[in-house]
């Protein structure tokens, strides 16, 4: 039998809650779909929950499927579960314990009144508007507050005011923003370091308890994306906003187990490495990492960068993209780094922070002089003379025509002019003559 994926809204009652299990030990149904029971495979986060309209399904890890039916569907003192094991058939119940939603059970979103595509400004805005709202001086007693299943729960206005200030110190922070979106509350909890001394953690007042000896590993970086950007020499000397596609993988958020709506898309994560705990002897405990299968989901998505190409940038320079390369459950994503390539140009080469181009003059112009009109790239005309006489390779200097310099656009190099003779392909008689009457022949 196949349990199902996600769960149904009018089971919602059951996340939260905690039971006991046979008159056994007490187990604890998350409101994210995680099943949690003192066993090794749901301490290592490998036990799930879900429902269809009737049933309850657990998938127990090595002790398999359960399916359970509830005797009323509420949280109350005389509720339980009761059902089989799906394997061998085994009969078992829980009772109904306590309903306590946890910090790592609220939608922090959803506590901002926003959804997970919002922008910084907005979770600034809607934190400002609460804060004031649930102020100590303004708000007293308790509060109703509705979710997004559309039930009213009462609270104190301290407690609804602590969740306001968590959801902002999370989503407020772009990286805990992101371990949230790919990990939850706990990738979060993981990710928070310290600092050097020892000194006191602000998380820490928010999340409960005190500072070290926390096992920290969720917030580890993922690898930077390294690619090239192919820019014009226009866009170096002018300055521009170029556009380039990637292809990466992001975390479907609030995906483990669904396969509905903006989950359908979604296909699983690939597998991720964790730390656990493993006893060699009694009393000697060791750290081992182990590959497990990953619950969360994840898909590609094409993602438009906009890179700020800046005046006199050259080919190599960098442009970053922070957290913007592949994301992984639980880790803050590295960086998108593109290097500049510029695309060759018909007229101009560059060297450094000045221009090289050929000029091609006819023998009458390197001999009686000349004057030509160049466009520039930014479509100025550059006015490149000769009154002498003008030697086959010489190179003429104008000085700032060049390429603007990194972060003093305002001032230039300079632009070389190697000159190239264009020979007649023959004489006539009479040209001849008066060539050899011009320049007669060394005695």
């Amino acid at each position: 039998e196949q349990a199902p994926a996600g769960i149904q809204e009018s089971f919602n009652w059951l996340k939260a809650t905690e039971w006991n299990w046979n008159n056994w030990r007490n187990v604890r149904f998350g409101a994210d779909g995680r099943f949690e029971a003192p066993t090794p495979d749901c301490e290592r986060g490998g036990c799930r929950w879900s429902t269809d309209e009737t049933y309850v399904y657990i998938r127990w890890g090595d002790a398999g499927l359960h399916k359970m039916r509830p005797t009323k569907m509420e949280a109350a003192a005389e509720t339980k579960l009761k059902g089989k094991r799906v394997q061998d058939g085994e009969k078992c119940q829980a009772t109904f314990v306590s309903k306590d939603e946890r910090d790592e059970d609220l939608d922090l979103y959803e506590v901002l009144g926003l959804d997970d595509e919002c922008e910084a400004k907005d979770i600034k805005k809607s934190y400002r508007k609460l804060s004031l709202k649930y102020h100590p001086d303004k708000c007293k007693g308790d509060v109703e507050i509705e979710n997004a299943s559309s039930e009213v729960e009462t609270m104190s206005c301290e407690k609804m005011m602590n969740r306001v200030n968590l959801a902002y110190e999370v989503l407020g922070d772009e990286e805990k923003r992101i371990l949230y979106d790919t990990g939850g509350l706990e990738s979060v909890k993981e990710g928070v370091d310290d600092g050097p001394g020892g000194g006191m953690d602000p998380f820490s007042m928010l999340f409960g308890g005190g500072g070290g000896g926390r096992q920290r590993g969720g917030g580890k970086r993922g690898p930077d994306a390294r690619v090239e950007l192919a820019v014009s020499l226009e866009d170096m000397y002018l300055g521009n906003e170029v556009a380039a596609q990637i292809s990466r993988r992001i975390v479907c958020r609030k995906c483990a187990g669904k396969t509905e709506g903006k989950c359908a898309s979604c296909g699983r994560c690939p597998n991720e490495v964790r730390t656990v705990q493993r006893e060699m002897r009694p009393g000697m405990l060791v750290q081992q990492q182990e590959e497990v299968p990953s619950k969360e989901k994840c898909k590609l998505e094409e993602t438009t960068l906009k890179a700020r190409v800046e005046q006199g940038m050259d080919a190599g320079a960098e442009i970053k993209f922070p957290r913007m390369s592949e994301q992984m459950p639980g880790q803050i994503p590295g960086d998108v780094v593109m290097t500049l390539k510029q695309k060759p140009h018909p007229r101009f080469q560059r060297k450094g922070n000045d221009l090289h181009m050929d000029m091609v003059i006819s023998l009458r112009d390197a001999l009686l002089g000349f004057s030509r009109s160049v466009d520039h790239l930014d479509d100025h005309t550059v006015t490149v003379s000769q009154s002498k006489i003008t030697k086959p390779g010489e190179v003429k200097r104008v000085k700032g025509e060049g390429m603007p310099i990194k972060d003093f656009p305002s001032e230039k190099g300079d632009l070389y002019v190697k000159f190239q003779f264009k020979m007649p392909a023959e004489l006539t008689s009479a040209q001849q003559a008066l060539v050899n009457d011009l320049f007669p022949p060394a005695p």
